[in-house]
């Protein structure tokens, strides 16, 4: 309770500062790259998008695709975020993590981790696909000290632990 009332949201500073400050945010003629921001949950989903289209300054630069959107909507989305231009950031859900090709983008945010590490892979492989020309890069924000942090850990022992088996 006393965080929400604090009004201090640490992982949306770490995502601004994310997005104001990385210089693969932007292209070299200093326009913004298209982004995908995978969160767990509707709810945050909602509020990252709000966020978003606040610090952007522009409404159509943030679309959405979530489990609740018809299968012919989440085609248009998908569609306007591959070939509109003034769309930047498509946050999403795991409706957006099997089947759909979002190579236009070669950017791309764990806000929420899931708890399954292959679902984790599946949403890289939106981006992270054959015939990509750019290098992709995923950044996964993740709180120390969390049930979040402990499983983002375990997945970095069993890699290790699969390394060393190799």
């Amino acid at each position: 309770r006393k965080v929400r009332i604090s009004g201090t949201d640490r992982k949306w500073e770490e995502l601004s500062r994310l997005l104001q400050g990385e210089s693969e945010m932007y292209d070299a003629s200093g326009d913004r790259r298209k982004l995908i921001i995978f969160s767990e949950h509707r709810d945050t989903l909602n509020y990252l998008v709000d966020k978003l289209r606040s610090l952007l300054g522009r409404e159509e630069a943030v679309v959405a695709i979530h489990g609740g959107l018809p299968r012919e909507e989440r085609r248009k989305v998908q569609e306007a975020f591959v070939n509109d231009k003034d769309v930047i950031v498509l946050v999403a859900t795991d409706a957006a993590g099997e089947g759909i090709n979002l190579q236009r983008a070669h950017l791309m945010v764990n806000y929420d981790l899931p708890w399954n590490p292959n679902r984790i892979e599946q949403r890289f492989g939106r981006v992270h696909r054959i015939g990509q020309q750019e290098v992709c890069h995923l950044w996964n924000l993740v709180a120390d000290d969390t049930r979040e942090g402990d499983v983002f850990q375990r997945l970095f022992d069993k890699l290790e632990e699969q390394r060393r088996a190799l």
